[in-house]
């Protein structure tokens, strides 16, 4: 069983990214770590906001490498709204072409 001060050491060691890191920051911190995929957390409360994987990070590298992290998670968000939003229309009518 994990004492209290052990406990509180291993999660002030935790590797985590925060909303202002940029992608080629994160990318950093995850090489140095040998880490594929981090929580980001809020600074202020370490709330956790999301996560990044490397390989989403690398893709964005390439056209938006000083992209902040709380762009991204902000964009993916919108994404997956309007996904959902789109899943709740009536389906288009079927046309069979012959």
């Amino acid at each position: 069983m994990c004492r209290s001060s052990e406990f509180d050491l291993l999660v002030s060691h935790a590797v985590t990214l925060f909303p202002e890191d940029t992608v080629l920051s994160a990318l950093q911190v995850m090489h140095r770590h040998g880490v594929h995929v981090l929580p980001v957390v809020d600074g202020r409360d370490g709330a956790w906001l999301g996560q990044v994987s490397q390989q989403e990070l690398h893709r964005l590298s390439g056209f938006a490498p000083l992209a902040r992290l709380a762009e991204i998670l902000t964009a993916r968000a919108r994404v997956e709204t309007e996904e959902k939003t789109a899943g709740r229309r009536a389906p288009a009518p079927h046309r069979w072409l012959h």
